[in-house]
């Protein structure tokens, strides 16, 4: 039991090593965690469109990217975002799918420090969670207030980053405050891999295609106690994301939703792989 419960606080764990080691990183108090100028704005969104056209060809020629739940993208609004974190890319695949959206991606304070990497992240809505205590009470205080003003603030409730997931990993509930704090909305978004057919054969031999699939939206219950509350939101995203997961990822479930170790195709309706 104690290596179960240790292998499952090790998933939450930031282990992934990209082969680059960023600089130390301390935010100055007077820090502005959400940029929300004028001119902020117009530059991230030409920056976004800017990455919509570059990765056009890697996504859907490369990484055999598809969009799913499109009919959902108008939910997006006013909302605390939520997504399991498994490819690298992930977030750039996210916001140019929805390139028309205010969108605020929460990172590690760590993620700063990669130099011009890291302005360009930070113009295209990265918002550093603090590990000061008072600027992190600041980050606390202005994510639900940026929330209830219209904007999007994006959360890995996974924590960690581990690519190629074959599963969800247990969601941590701190995320989850901000929904609570703010009243508003959670839009689930769930990153599932598919077995690679015909051209896509040729650039996915050893990796599965992605699909990016927006859900319907997600209305947090009052208990009457904020942890309850908290804890039940937490649990019911958990299994809306993974069995959405399990349902709709072809390439590492059977067809009663159990792993399996060599990586299969899910049959069709018509009963053909």
């Amino acid at each position: 039991m104690d290596e179960k419960q240790n292998e499952t606080v090790n998933e939450n764990e930031h282990s992934y090593d990209n082969g680059f080691h960023p600089k130390e990183v301390h935010l100055k108090p007077n820090y502005k965690l959400y940029r929300k100028s004028i001119w902020y704005k117009i530059w991230n969104k030409t920056l976004v469109y800017i990455c919509k056209f570059l990765f056009f060809f890697p996504k859907f020629f490369v990484w055999g990217v598809r969009v799913k739940g499109k009919k959902n993208k108008k939910n997006i609004k006013s909302s605390m975002m939520v997504c399991n974190h498994a490819f690298p890319l992930d977030i750039f695949i996210i916001l140019t799918s929805i390139p028309t959206k205010r969108v605020y991606v929460t990172t590690l304070e760590s993620n700063m420090g990669f130099g011009i990497v890291s302005t360009f992240f930070r113009d295209g809505g990265a918002v550093p969670i603090p590990t000061d205590s008072q600027l992190l009470r600041r980050f606390n205080k202005e994510t639900p207030e940026m929330i209830k003003k219209g904007y999007n603030v994006m959360f890995y409730p996974e924590a960690a980053l581990i690519p190629y997931c074959d599963h969800i990993r247990p969601l941590l509930s701190g995320a989850f405050h901000y929904a609570y704090n703010s009243n508003k909305k959670i839009i689930p978004m769930v990153i599932t891999f598919h077995k690679p057919k015909g051209l896509y054969k040729l650039f996915r031999k050893n990796k599965p295609c992605i699909h990016y699939n927006i859900l319907e939206p997600y209305y947090m219950e009052d208990l009457g106690n904020k942890r309850l509350s908290l804890d039940k939101a937490r649990d019911d995203i958990q299994k809306i994301i993974s069995d959405y997961f399990i349902k709709n990822s072809d390439y590492y479930y059977d067809e009663n939703g159990n792993r399996n170790e060599t990586p299969i195709p899910r049959k069709t309706k018509k009963g053909k792989n």
